[in-house]
């Protein structure tokens, strides 16, 4: 576990510290995920954690004169979810943060740290990979931009080095004529790892034949070692009228773009057959202008007055090594010696004896 807990007030701070402790080092924000990992231990050599949650202005979600979505390394599934400029300009990805757990996860789980934890059923890589997304880099050596497609080496494996910073992500927002989708399918209709996902973005042209496919993009989650596009569905659909003919065939190319393993959550026969369903489905309803039905359209946040942002401002660190933590919970003072290596859940649980508290997943969904 950690041994050093340090909230940063500015970016230069968090990028400083990393370059001084490099791999001993990881960026905290939402911690749902990471948290996890360090509960299992498998980051040991993690040591000390570095909150960026309380450095102003990274929670921002933005449109800029060229036509670019920023979105800010604090910026939340729930924020996304809410934000009427992704829900008219980036459907597809509002629509994937839904999807993603329950909205106490929704609340505090970040695009930023969806997308660095690299999983490849990681719900919101999907959409942002259909649209052409790059994120930002930033260390004390300088700031570089990589597309995201780019950004991947691996089953939770990224490019990025050890003292560097992940500061924005950008797309080109969506235009009049484009149209996009997501679909996504658990093992349950909510709080489920994916399957597959799928994410479609068409640029749509009105012609006295029918709509015809222009710009396509297919993206596939869960169903190879990172999330791909599928560019044989892509050729498939360029150009083409969107009649069942193209779809279907854009179905099938998209299917054999698929490479899946078998695993507890399903064989890699049926993964394959569900992105051929799940494309089709995208495509369909896309083409009968029907993809806003697919979330609710005042959808559940419980984010209370701060809508989900952090409501103060901190400049202390903590040290593992001041072994008692003084705490209030319920209206009522304790003081905990040797929790410092536990979860909240487990110091409540185990020293406090609060048992009503209940352990969930353990998978951050």
């Amino acid at each position: 576990m950690w041994h050093n807990y340090i909230t940063v007030l500015s970016l230069d701070e968090a990028t400083e510290l990393l370059a001084e402790h490099r791999e001993k080092a990881r960026i905290i924000a939402g911690g749902t995920d990471l948290i996890i990992d360090l509960e299992r231990k498998l980051r040991p050599e993690v040591e000390i954690l570095i909150d960026i949650t309380r450095v102003p202005g990274l929670d921002g979600i933005s449109l800029d004169e060229d036509g670019f979505i920023q979105l800010g390394p604090l910026v939340t599934h729930n924020q996304c979810v809410a934000s009427k400029l992704i829900q008219e300009r980036a459907h597809s990805l509002a629509q994937a943060c839904w999807e993603v757990g329950a909205p106490q996860i929704r609340n505090r789980a970040t695009i930023a740290g969806n997308l660095i934890t690299a999983s490849p059923a990681n719900d919101t890589i999907t959409p942002l990979m259909a649209l052409d997304a790059e994120v930002s880099l930033t260390s004390v050596r300088g700031s570089r931009t990589v597309p995201l497609n780019e950004f991947y080496s691996g089953v939770r494996r990224t490019i990025m080095q050890a003292d560097e910073l992940l500061t924005s992500i950008r797309f080109r927002a969506l235009e009049s004529d484009e149209r996009d989708m997501f679909i996504k399918l658990g093992l349950r209709k909510a709080q489920a790892i994916s399957v597959v996902d799928i994410s479609v973005v068409l640029r749509l042209e009105e012609t006295p034949a029918g709509l015809r496919a222009n710009d396509a993009r297919v993206a596939l989650g869960s169903v190879a070692p990172t999330i791909v596009r599928s560019k044989t569905a892509e050729d498939v659909l360029n150009g083409q009228l969107l009649d069942d003919g193209a779809i279907e065939t854009a179905a099938k190319a998209a299917a054999q773009s698929a490479t899946p393993i078998d695993d507890i959550r399903g064989p890699a026969e049926y993964r394959t057959e569900m992105v051929r369903v799940t494309v089709k489905r995208a495509l369909e309803a896309i083409r009968s202008s029907k993809t806003q039905g697919w979330m609710p359209e005042d959808p559940v946040m419980l984010w209370g007055a701060h809508e989900g942002r952090s409501a103060s401002q901190l400049s202390t660190g903590w040290n593992a090594a001041s072994e008692v933590i003084e705490t209030s919970v319920n209206g009522k003072s304790f003081s905990v010696n040797g929790a410092s290596d536990k979860t909240l859940l487990r110091m409540l649980r185990e020293d406090l004896n609060m048992i009503g508290t209940k352990e969930g997943c353990s998978e951050g969904e």
